[in-house]
């Protein structure tokens, strides 16, 4: 027999049942937490066109985007990147006349032609959400909180929250009246927290002075409520105050939520440049190296698309948040099938029937369907997670009977396949009937 090939491309990852079922616990538990805040769920195209798409995608995003040609058409397609350009394009085109806010949640898979980094692929699978229509503080506050509150669900420990906000930075270069090169190397500086480089940028730029002083300060406005006293001196001009204005709001509104203490402010964080329009912010866990979470104020996209609207939205990062889910020992649980039948008989009517109407009362149920001995089914049954074992036509039955095991808190007990037909709700707390479903 040829030998089959299992390499896959770069970037791609299997999920295996019980990584995809855990994948589907935490996704299930975002989703929850964004019910709750009355999110509803989107569903939008794996692939678009190339050049709709692109309205909303900023260029360097456009060159790691996966392309194809439509054969149709001929025209360009591209998967999704990232799916908040997509609900920009659908809000503007079929939910511009929806009351405001437009709450929507989603889980999605994106693709982009990027370097694998840690847990996180060119295929990678993303919940969140995104609030639309609401420019107050508030907006920005909701998606904090619920950022917050998805961490929790998840049970993660040691995290917080890195908070910045670009109009900060942006007032200060409207000051400065700078060529596009320098700001773009100012702003790897301040990403990369490089001083010196910092530094020399300025000297060679010589901005006012009251300019300069905040451009070195920048890297160390970072901390508690505490920074907005510090960076107060270095906002002279009007688009730096109201980046200040809106920080403090927030603050004290995460202040009355009681989430204040897992916010850090960071004005000199200056990543998302191109995408957010005001506040924004990344996720973190003590010891692990990248964010899991993301978000931010994103005013002008939707406009992109021809309706002016404000916009704030956040995503988690799954296949991260597994990961720090797994380094801090939080166990998921992974239920295996509530019944498992196991037959001895040869006619198999009894397990066929039993298998029917647990299934029908919403029970998941597995048979063994392999000729083997009652000791190797057991084992089976256990390595699956299963809750109940319900033996058929073994030796220690006789005709008409069931020898139910109970693999989760142990014990056995015989009992007639009429009376669980009849009425399985009796006899496995696991089973509601249809008068209590």
């Amino acid at each position: 027999m040829k030998r089959v090939l299992a390499q896959l491309p770069k970037g791609a990852r299997i999920y295996l049942p019980e990584e995809a079922a855990r994948k589907r616990q935490v996704e299930q538990t975002l989703l929850g937490v964004f019910g709750r805040w009355g999110y509803r769920e989107i569903v939008t195209p794996g692939f678009e066109y190339f050049d709709v798409l692109a309205l909303g995608t900023d260029g360097a995003l456009q060159e790691h985007m996966f392309k194809l040609v439509d054969r149709e058409t001929g025209r360009m397609l591209a998967l999704r990147a990232d799916i908040t350009p997509q609900i920009a394009r659908i809000v503007a085109s079929r939910m511009r006349d929806e009351p405001k806010p437009i709450r929507l949640a989603y889980l999605t898979n994106v693709f982009r032609y990027d370097e694998p980094q840690i847990s996180h692929y060119r295929e990678f699978y993303q919940a969140g959400g995104e609030l639309i229509g609401l420019p107050k503080p508030e907006a920005e506050v909701e998606i904090l909180a619920m950022t917050i509150e998805g961490m929790r669900a998840l049970g993660l420990q040691r995290f917080q929250i890195d908070v910045g906000h670009l109009d900060f930075f942006r007032g200060l270069l409207e000051e400065m009246k700078t060529d596009a090169d320098h700001e773009r190397e100012l702003r790897a500086a301040l990403s990369r927290k490089d001083a010196s480089t910092l530094e020399r940028l300025v000297a060679e730029l010589a901005p006012p002075r009251h300019v300069a002083d905040a451009l070195l300060a920048l890297p160390g406005l970072f901390g508690d409520a505490t920074v907005l006293e510090r960076a107060a001196p270095f906002a002279r001009n009007a688009r730096s105050e109201r980046a200040l204005a809106n920080l403090a709001e927030v603050q004290r509104l995460l202040t009355i939520y009681g989430l204040a203490d897992s916010v850090l402010l960071d004005l000199g964080e200056v990543r998302g440049f191109d995408y957010y329009s005001g506040l924004h912010f990344e996720a973190y866990v003590a010891d692990f190296g990248a964010s899991i979470a993301g978000g931010g104020r994103y005013d002008a996209m939707i406009g992109r698309f021809g309706y002016d609207c404000p916009a704030v939205g956040f995503a988690f990062d799954i296949g991260r948040t597994l990961s720090v889910m797994e380094s801090q020992g939080i166990v998921v649980d992974v239920p295996g099938p509530a019944f498992f039948i196991i037959d001895f008989t040869p006619d198999k009517t009894a397990a066929l029937s039993l298998a029917r109407r647990l299934r029908d009362l919403g029970a998941s149920v597995a048979r063994d369907i392999m000729t083997r001995g009652l000791d190797e089914s057991l084992a089976y049954a256990r390595a699956q997670r299963a809750r109940h074992v319900l033996v058929v036509g073994g030796p220690r039955t006789q005709a008409g009977d069931v020898l139910a095991l109970d693999l989760a808190r142990g014990g056995e007990r015989t009992l007639s396949v009429a009376d669980i037909l009849a009425a399985p709700e009796r006899h496995f707390q696991d089973v509601r009937g249809r008068d209590h479903a």
